[in-house]
């Protein structure tokens, strides 16, 4: 577990992160987004709980908390996948867009707009609880946490979803064509039930369900990049995990203002 928070997070609890070991556990990604969604869940459940009424603050606060735990690799790799699947060409030139170091119209209007939909999403999310009054006790906390949690989750298993969908499809070296070789259908069902438990373990209701948002974005995100570049890579995989996560803020920000 310390290799995988290393690997996916930017707290440093080991120096030097053993690849091998990541790959060998990547099963165990949606752990990781519980622990990074404990966190951020105890920034916002502060920031909005002293902040009161100024929710675009603490909203602001909470997503800035996000990047700092996570790092922006995986942002990174939204804004180079968007530049490759808008590049003209042949597959070969939109993989090579994709490669580019330099970021492109296209994946810097992916990467503001997919920031700007998180913010409005915990914006709404935390607005509702602001209204709702909630005290700073453990019960409201574990009310509050189920959002960013899942979320996080979500993402997660968006990536293992990639992972597994991506065999036969892994992209010409890099990391994520280690990790796509190292996926099995057992370690994503592994995967798959570890989600499912975390969720239910923070909400009893129905909305359990929406950590099934990663898979749904996984599949639509994989089937563009077989499409368009024919294989999947790491960056395809870590645009997964942040499309995911949004479509999964959004979606629990709608429930809250419609139920």
């Amino acid at each position: 577990m310390l290799d995988l928070i290393s690997f996916l997070t930017q707290i440093p609890v080991k120096k030097d992160v053993n690849i091998e070991a990541v790959k060998a556990k990547s099963h165990l990604f949606p752990f990781v987004g519980l622990f990074i969604g404990l966190i951020v869940a105890g920034v916002a459940f502060v920031a909005f709980g002293l902040l009161g009424a100024a929710t675009e603050i603490a909203a602001l606060l909470t997503l800035l908390a996000l990047y700092l735990v996570t790092g922006l690799l995986h942002l990174d790799g939204l804004a180079d996948f968007f530049d490759g699947v808008m590049a003209p060409g042949s597959r070969g030139e939109k993989r090579r867009a994709m490669k580019d170091d330099k970021i492109g119209i296209a994946g810097l209007f992916a990467a503001i707009f997919v920031l700007l939909l998180s913010l409005f999403a915990i914006e709404t999310v935390g607005a509702d609880f602001t209204a709702a009054g909630f005290g700073f006790d453990l019960v409201s906390f574990y009310a509050f946490a189920a959002v960013f949690i899942i979320a996080e989750v979500s993402a997660k298993l968006s990536m293992n979803t990639c992972l597994v969908i991506g065999k036969g499809f892994e992209g010409a070296g890099g990391l994520g064509t280690l990790f796509i070789r190292s996926s099995s259908p057992v370690k994503y069902l592994t995967a798959l039930i570890s989600a499912v438990l975390i969720a239910l373990l923070f909400t009893a209701s129905f909305r359990f369900v929406i950590v099934f948002t990663g898979i749904i974005v996984a599949v639509v995100v994989s089937y563009v990049a077989k499409r368009k570049f024919g294989a999947i890579s790491g960056d395809v995989v870590g645009a997964s995990n942040e499309l995911a996560r949004c479509a999964t803020l959004l979606i629990w920000a709608v429930l809250q203002t419609c139920l």
